[in-house]
């Protein structure tokens, strides 16, 4: 039975309030409690200063964002148990997961209320850097766990392993690990495939390899990804989501995997995840006859 609801806004657009200020009349119309996150209650000018993003997963259900991709990543990836359900409203530019227009969410809103809202379940991340055999940095992602060095440093030699096995020594400016969420971000801007996101691998790409033959990969969703740095003295970050970051240093350990948690995304009934990936990217239709 759902009674509260969270509200997460991107701040600084007028039209992005006036539509939280109607779910905000929505849900005080059906006596559905509501959480915010703090720049939302300051923007909403509500008394208090609203709640974190780790406390909202867990009492909220659904959980609204009205931004765009990057607000909702922002908040599902601090799923810890059963997920909620994330209804993103598309007020961004791109928008691979944020598949409700402005003028859906009060149906959207009504069907998550009887039972009848479209879901897709995806598939998270987890990942660890090891540094002397203490855990130094963890978290979990949506889209990508990224090992990339600084804008000025020089080309490093990441060696890349496979459920313990070893693959590669990879001279590059990084490695991309990602989900299938993830396989139309960063990912596929640097020569990844597009995976299905109902499928459970995890996709593997180097960034600008200097050798050719360095490719990219697709493993099972069984499979846990590690990534040593053995010599390096300039800047190399691990970063997830293109959001939180973590510096490097000679010998740190990054270990990727799929994580237990997964995440419910509301999906448009009316369109396919094809119809998705032709409109964002730009594919064109062929003619058919009549």
């Amino acid at each position: 039975m759902i009674n509260r609801i969270g509200l997460v806004i991107r701040p600084g657009s007028n039209r992005v309030l006036a539509v939280a200020r109607e779910v905000v009349a929505w849900c005080q119309a059906r006596n559905l409690a509501l959480d915010v996150c703090p720049h939302t209650a300051k923007s909403l000018k509500f008394p208090d200063g609203g709640v974190s993003s780790k406390e909202m997963v867990e009492r909220a259900d659904p959980i609204i964002t009205l931004a765009g991709d990057g607000t909702l990543i922002g908040i599902a990836r601090h799923v810890e148990g059963a997920s909620p359900v994330f209804i993103g409203v598309n007020f961004g530019n791109l928008g691979f997961l944020t598949e409700v227009r402005p003028d859906e969410i009060f149906p959207v809103l009504e069907s998550v209320l009887t039972g009848e809202v479209k879901c897709a379940e995806r598939v998270l991340l987890e990942v660890q850097v090891e540094r002397k055999g203490s855990v130094v940095f963890e978290s979990r992602a949506v889209n990508d766990v990224v090992v990339q060095k600084g804008a000025r440093s020089r080309l490093p030699e990441l060696d890349l392993a496979v459920n313990g096995h070893d693959v590669a020594r990879i001279r590059a400016d990084g490695i991309i690990v990602a989900t299938p969420t993830g396989s139309t971000a960063y990912s596929l801007a640097a020569g990844g495939s597009i995976a299905h996101p109902a499928l459970s691998v995890i996709l593997v790409t180097p960034i600008c390899p200097h050798s050719l033959t360095n490719r990219p990969l697709i493993l099972p969703g069984t499979a846990t990804v590690k990534i040593e740095l053995p010599r390096f003295d300039d800047e190399m970050l691990v970063t997830v989501d293109g959001q939180l970051s973590e510096r490097l240093v000679t010998g740190d350990i990054i270990k990727v995997s799929q994580a237990k948690q997964t995440v419910k995304f509301v999906v448009s009934r009316e369109k396919s995840y094809f119809d998705i990936l032709r409109t964002k990217l730009n594919w064109g239709v062929p003619n058919r006859p009549g």
